[in-house]
């Protein structure tokens, strides 16, 4: 436990460095308690499962920007009934949300999961990185959103990629997302989309575990104490 509290300490205090990105250091944490959380806050079963910076291909949702690049959304949940996704930005500074991104979330709730699978099939096609994409591809398949042919996981468990951009093609598309709602966690705030670090404080004091107790106070103290505001030592 020295460990955890020493791990925990040190996030509370270099938080307050200009060059930290506490989000990227914390965010497996949030993602242990995440469906519970929107559970509470949404009123539906959540799955255990998250898709975890989920590419989000800029020429699927801007059609009149047909490239194949993405923006990432930081966390993609699914309801136990599969019918709907959960679209989740995680916020650990309350100054860093920016229009830019809630307009790319908006486009991306509006064309649905359906879409943004097919967008992100593109990118796989188009990308260098295949075998790192195809990992995520694995792990929607698990989810239930899609279906890999043995064919192309044979292809990519060989050394040689050869005929894999082709096999991609027969890779099909079984979400039965209906609905996509935009959830956003961020130190403070509240509304129907906004879970506070207050709330999601309270999910987490719910497991009596050292680390989930010790988790919960620095949520509260990120909630308390904006970046910046207090010295570091």
């Amino acid at each position: 436990m020295k460990q955890i509290n020493t791990l925990f300490d040190r996030m509370d205090a270099w938080r307050h460095f200009p060059n930290y990105q506490l989000e990227r250091r914390a965010d497996v944490f949030f993602s242990l308690y995440l469906p519970e959380v929107l559970e509470a806050k949404l009123g539906f079963p959540v799955r255990p499962e998250l898709a975890p910076e989920f590419p989000v291909r800029i020429g699927t949702i801007y059609p009149n920007i047909p490239i194949d690049k993405s923006y990432k959304i930081d966390y993609v949940a699914l309801s136990t009934a599969a019918d709907k996704a959960v679209l989740v930005e995680l916020k650990t500074e309350g100054m860093s949300r920016r229009p830019e991104q809630d307009k790319y979330l908006l486009a991306a709730q509006k064309v649905g999961l359906a879409n943004l699978l097919e967008g992100l099939l593109d990118i796989f096609r188009a990308t260098n990185a295949k075998r790192k994409y195809f990992c995520l591809l694995m792990h929607l398949e698990s989810m239930g959103l899609l279906r890999i042919p043995m064919q192309m996981k044979e292809i990519m468990a060989k050394s040689g990629l050869q005929g894999a951009t082709e096999a991609s093609r027969q890779i099909k598309i079984t979400a039965k997302v209906k609905e996509s709602l935009i959830v956003y966690i961020q130190p403070n705030g509240d509304g129907p989309d906004v879970i506070s670090f207050r709330e999601f404080a309270e999910i987490v004091r719910r497991h009596d575990d050292p680390v989930s107790q010790r988790f919960a106070t620095s949520l509260c103290e990120w909630a308390e104490i904006q970046a910046g505001e207090k010295s570091a030592i």
